[in-house]
């Protein structure tokens, strides 16, 4: 008998609301980050980009994670990957605000330093933002310059070619809404070679040091690279490898947080331009449908941008090839296709005939035109013009389809086998006493968004709501996540507008000594003798 079944029948029924309650909340997050997150990736002629995100196997814990790539101007793509401090909807509700507003400025302003500034001083002012963390590169596609920032994330990892990895410095910039100006540094990527953005979620795992989840990360990411982890039952490309498999591999041991991963590979060489130029005759179409086809494989846009283009550009040669001439006197058809930088496919057909008007009372002809326009994101008919020597009425005319291509980014919310298990270990508590004359709370146990809120009240209280100076002393903490540090940031700052002074101890490669390290949180790990004067690392 399970153990629900020993239960009294009311336990039963308790017990049951309570998980139905739990699945339900799940849903609606799950399906709120559905409408929130990208669910498509943009495809660039010199850029391989993919993505793979999973919700938390904690209600508490779900929704704070989003990630973004964003075409820009001059051939440079934005790759984003943040991490909003929170839970549930609200969590999931912030985030998307903050996506939004940085993608208006990306798309609005080309400096990347004022980009940062203008989403930091948003985040000053939206309560639910302050502490939100944020990995922001812009890659230049043209050469492999690589401008980032790391606002208290994790930093960068490149990839190379023969599956070595590096770790990218730190930028030295704190969360957004904190105080800490933007700083901005520069990486090269060299042709073949990967960067992968991540959430914290994947390195500041149940049991593990983020020094050791990072490690983890680098080994498991070079071994998806050169393909020595699980097999695939699809053909991956790197980018997809790297996302997919380092998150499946990495989380089977549990994990406690969202988990995002965002890869973008810098390609050798561009995708080339197709251009076919061919005779108007029935055989031509086929030809063209065949050759666009395996054109567009080796870009590997999702089925559904396929299979409209593919509908389209049959309907437009079609036309061409049956209107643009004379039956006793054929002409040539021309078909090009090219991905643009802004991640756009651009295809033209043209021919060198006369264009002839659609006749309204023919209603089985004709439909070509419509059902292209109805498939494209745009399409444009303009005609040339008579050219020298060419016969009367002979203008051509040119049919420009553009399409704006994606890839699928993987969205997974099953967690039922992964669920976060931590080893036994000291449970949450607070400890407040004195040394001398100094005010010190000793904290045990794990800090995270289930007991950040009774951390603040209790580091409040102790130093009189921010009116004395206070010493936390978090050797004895097992796990600090995001929720924890935007605590210690809030307390900070309530006893700086008092001018009191918090100092914080971890031990030197204690979970929380990585953490407050990655988020710029002053701290020291020697022995406070001056809780004014902190000898700060």
């Amino acid at each position: 008998m399970t153990e629900q079944v020993r239960q009294p029948p009311e336990a039963q029924r308790q017990a049951t609301e309570t998980e139905q309650r739990y699945q339900s909340a799940r849903e609606v997050v799950a399906g709120l980050q559905e409408v929130l997150l990208p669910m498509a990736l943009p495809v660039l002629p010199r850029a391989r980009i993919a993505a793979c995100y999973l919700m938390a196997g904690q209600e508490q814990a779900a929704g704070g994670d989003w990630f973004d790539a964003i075409p820009l101007a001059d051939g440079r793509v934005a790759l984003v990957v943040g991490d909003v401090v929170g839970n549930g909807v609200a969590a999931s509700a912030a985030m998307g605000r903050l996506r939004s507003v940085l993608e208006e400025l990306l798309a609005a302003e080309p400096d990347l330093g004022t980009v940062l500034a203008r989403a930091d001083a948003f985040a000053t002012r939206t309560p639910a933002l302050r502490a939100a963390t944020l990995a922001l590169a812009v890659l230049d596609t043209g050469d492999g310059t690589l401008r980032y920032a790391t606002c208290g994330h994790p930093p960068p990892l490149i990839i190379g070619t023969s599956a070595s990895t590096r770790f990218l410095p730190c930028s030295g910039t704190g969360p957004l809404g904190t105080g800490s100006s933007p700083v901005l540094a520069t990486g090269m990527l060299q042709p073949g070679e990967l960067v992968l953005l991540y959430s914290d979620g994947l390195i500041n795992r149940p049991n593990r040091t983020v020094a050791e989840g990072m490690a983890e990360l680098e080994m498991v990411a070079a071994a998806a690279a050169a393909g020595r982890t699980l097999p695939s039952g699809a053909a991956l490309t790197l980018a997809d490898r790297v996302c997919q498999l380092t998150v499946e591999l990495l989380t089977r041991t549990g994990y406690a947080d969202d988990v995002t991963t965002l890869a973008a590979q810098w390609l050798a060489d561009p995708v080339p331009a197709l251009h076919l130029e061919l005779p108007s005759e029935r055989a031509s179409v086929t030809r063209v449908r065949r050759a666009f086809g395996e054109w567009l494989d080796r870009v590997d846009p999702v089925v559904e941008d396929g299979n409209d283009l593919r509908l389209a550009t049959v309907e437009i040669v079609t036309n061409a090839v049956e209107h643009a001439y004379p039956p006793d006197r054929p002409g040539p058809v021309e078909f090009r296709a090219a991905l643009c930088h802004d991640g756009n496919l651009e295809c033209q057909i043209t021919d060198h005939g006369s264009w002839h008007v659609p006749d309204p009372a023919a209603t089985d002809r004709g439909h070509g035109l419509m059902v292209a326009r109805q498939v494209v994101d745009q399409m444009r008919v303009s005609h040339r013009p008579q050219a020298a020597g060419a016969p009367r009425g002979a203008k051509g005319t040119v049919v420009t389809l553009r399409h704006r291509l994606r890839r699928p980014a993987i969205l997974g919310s099953d967690t039922s086998t992964r669920a976060a298990a931590y080893r036994s270990g000291p449970p949450f508590t607070v400890d407040i006493g004195t040394d001398g004359a100094m005010r010190l709370a000793r904290v045990a146990g794990p800090v995270d968004i289930t007991t950040a809120d009774q951390l603040a009240r209790q580091l409040l209280t102790a130093s009189r709501g921010g009116t004395l100076p206070l010493t936390v002393d978090l050797t004895s903490v097992t796990h600090l996540a995001s929720a924890g540090t935007r605590a210690l940031y809030e307390v900070r700052e309530q006893l700086a507008a008092h001018r009191q002074h918090l100092t914080l101890l971890a031990a030197p490669g204690s979970s929380a000594h990585s953490v407050l390290k990655l988020v710029h949180l002053p701290h020291t790990t020697g022995i406070i003798s001056d809780p004014q004067h902190p000898s700060e690392q």
